[in-house]
């Protein structure tokens, strides 16, 4: 719908995709760069900046309910990053991410639109769960076995290739936190 209606609007046929990927790509540096970062301010940020672009990338391949979930991981971002352990914070977070289901849903209700956003939608309302919980390396687990192999289908078949990417790096970088975690474990066991 949205991508017909730019193509139309541009004149160009296909330019829409080359833009939404392009947007995409920009949002996967933002989100990969983010981690350098010293400051969590900055790096609230640079997470908020690579949503925005994820949130163009997936309204323009005519993947709703991935941009409407990037919208509200932006939301649940700022709730989380102060005192995230309200209950009612996690209860908010939940219904959004149910809300940009059913909204997503409402805009595309192919058979293969639902199964692919709901997909990544169970996935993070679980590891909203984690995160709300504050468990690093549960949330890196969460991150690896659930809610990155979700995004990775939801991209493939929705062809997100910044997401894609994005979403192969979370799953690494949350690997690596997991091996240094268990290294320097054993480390300080070694040592007593």
């Amino acid at each position: 719908m949205i991508n017909e209606f730019f193509d139309s609007l541009l004149g160009v046929p296909g330019l829409t995709d080359i833009i939404a990927q392009g947007l995409g790509i920009v949002g996967m540096v933002i989100m990969i760069l983010s981690f350098q970062c010293k400051s969590n301010k900055v790096f609230f940020l640079m997470q908020a900046a690579g949503s925005i672009m994820f949130v163009l990338n997936f309204l323009l391949i005519d993947a709703y309910g991935g941009s409407f979930f990037n919208a509200a991981g932006l939301i649940r971002g700022l709730l989380l990053s102060k005192n995230g352990k309200k209950t009612w914070k996690l209860i908010a977070i939940e219904v959004l991410f149910a809300s940009s289901y059913v909204a997503g849903a409402l805009l595309d209700s192919s058979t293969q639109q639902l199964i692919l956003t709901a997909i990544p939608c169970i996935a993070l309302m679980i590891i909203t769960v984690f995160m709300w919980k504050g468990n690093p390396k549960h949330i890196r687990y969460a991150q690896i076995s659930c809610s990155s192999p979700a995004w990775i289908v939801h991209n493939i078949f929705n062809f997100s290739l910044g997401g894609l990417i994005c979403e192969c790096f979370n799953m690494v970088s949350s690997a690596i936190f997991l091996i240094r975690e268990r290294v320097a474990a054993k480390s300080k066991a070694q040592e007593q």
